[in-house]
């Protein structure tokens, strides 16, 4: 008789880090408390046994192109070795490998965490003539490669739209909720804003350092903690000379890529969480899980007024939405945000309530063990 605990399942990621929130803490936790044996093959310097998953390195080279050559035929031979009847990959790049594992007679989960496509056509490190045409090429190579595939999972409801729906599954990524007792808040002192994820331009930094800007010279206390890796890391020497022109060093502090555990310290000592991501195609059909963190950790939000961010934000009374394009014009409201006690301390309780009760990761949990369930 088989038994979860015989089964073997193997997720395989050549991009993300081992430590993953939702590769390790979501997917491979929930897995192996369900009683699987888990593998983990992931950019890891050495071999670790965390939390009843094994951990196992791959190690590749740094540059894109060489990196493409290579994953495919060495991520193929060391996921193979973990002799898995299951395997549950996260990275477009190891598309080809998904193909050879199921040529060699596995069961294939394509875990895919953005629309891709999309996002093509806003990556920087691609030049402008090529978007179009590299998107297209992208499109016809994901799309062979999907009848190899057994199962999708998408991490947005909205990619439903863009993926064979007979095998796909949207397993949203919703926090880890735990219960969490918000301390009293008082309101009167400087407010605290904080940003946690990729420090970009397309993720709204300018608008974010406007808002500090527009707030200090409305005689209004505020700082900004800015929670994650600047890309490109060029953008690092712009954001400072920004700082020093406009007088911000005391308001704006960047912090930098941290670990999970100071993440949650960050957003445990702050007020209000900022998410003003531009309106690209693929930010307008992608929620980021940064809002359900503020909310679970009792933060107001301000986001971008995407139809998708008023769903969750404005509709539950977690927070204001505005339309970034005129933060001059949004700033009226903002600011009427900020000065009504009453108002936060609102959002405030409304946050993790609506967490525990409605985004939580438990919810899609038991969609992710339907999808193994079914392949066993």
């Amino acid at each position: 008789m088989v038994t979860k605990n015989n089964i073997r399942v193997c997720h395989l990621t050549s991009v993300h880090p081992p430590f993953d929130i939702r590769i390790f803490h979501k997917e491979c936790k929930s897995l192996a408390q369900a009683g699987y044996n888990v593998f983990l093959i992931a950019p890891i310097k050495e071999p670790i046994l965390k939390e009843g998953i094994q951990v196992i390195p791959i190690h590749l080279p740094k540059s894109r192109l060489v990196r493409f050559l290579v994953v495919t035929f060495k991520m193929w031979v060391k996921a193979l070795g973990t002799k898995a009847a299951i395997y549950h990959f996260h990275d477009p790049e190891l598309m080809f490998c998904g193909v050879l594992l199921r040529l060699s007679g596995k069961k294939v989960i394509f875990d895919i965490h953005e629309n891709i496509r999309l996002s093509l056509q806003s990556k920087d490190w691609l030049p402008e003539w090529a978007l179009c045409f590299v998107s297209a090429s992208y499109f016809i190579m994901e799309r062979f490669c999907l009848m190899f595939f057994h199962q999708l999972i998408l991490a947005e409801e909205s990619y439903l739209n863009h993926y064979p729906k007979h095998k796909s599954e949207a397993v949203l990524n919703f926090p880890l909720a735990k219960p969490m007792e918000l301390p009293e808040k008082k309101w009167n002192s400087a407010i605290r804003f904080v940003y946690s994820g990729v420090i970009h331009p397309l993720r709204g930094i300018w608008e974010m350092l406007a808002l500090i800007q527009m707030l200090k010279e409305a005689k209004t206390e505020a700082t900004l903690d800015l929670v994650g890796e600047v890309r490109p890391a060029p953008l690092a020497l712009e954001i400072k000379n920004y700082l020093n022109i406009h007088q911000l060093n005391q308001n704006v502090f960047i912090h930098g890529k941290v670990d999970f555990d100071q993440v949650t310290n960050f957003l445990k000592n702050a007020d209000i969480g900022l998410a003003l991501l531009k309106p690209i195609p693929n930010y307008k059909e992608s929620l980021p899980t940064k809002i359900f963190e503020y909310m679970q950790h009792g933060l107001p939000v301000i986001a971008n007024d995407f139809p998708l961010y008023k769903k969750y934000v404005e509709a539950t009374g977690t927070g204001i939405c505005i339309d970034i394009a005129s933060m001059e014009t949004a700033f009226p409201l903002i600011l009427s945000m900020i000065q009504s006690s009453d108002k936060l301390a609102m959002m405030r309780g409304n946050g993790p309530k609506t967490v525990t009760e409605n985004y939580s990761w438990k919810t899609q949990e038991q969609k992710l063990l339907s999808v193994y369930q079914n392949l066993t």
